[in-house]
């Protein structure tokens, strides 16, 4: 059993659920990274064909809501995530999910 310390303040706990395939976690973190955003923790799991994805995400420089939300949107809709979540931080919670390619929030 694995658990993630608290999250850090002026920090979004972002959640995603998703086929366990190579380069899934390269193709995630590589959204928040194109967005200027840092992954300041993260832990991955994985059972069979479907991995768990925890990541706590700096958001210090990053008090827009929207432009969280379009990352968001951006890692769901890749292919092979089956759905997001932001469970703590500013943004709100959020869950999102890709209903054959058409992004349902």
């Amino acid at each position: 059993e694995t658990s993630l310390p608290d999250r850090p303040e002026n920090a979004v706990r972002f959640v995603c659920v998703n086929q366990n395939l190579p380069g899934m976690l390269a193709h995630i973190t590589e959204a928040f990274a194109k967005a200027n955003l840092n992954i300041l923790q993260q832990i991955n799991h994985s059972r069979g064909e479907i991995a768990y994805n925890v990541m706590d995400v700096d958001i210090t420089d990053h008090d827009d809501v929207l432009s969280f939300k379009e990352v968001q949107e951006v890692i769901t809709m890749q292919e092979g995530v089956l759905s997001s979540r932001i469970i703590f931080g500013k943004a709100g919670q959020g869950y999102a999910k890709n209903l054959m390619g058409e992004y349902f929030v």
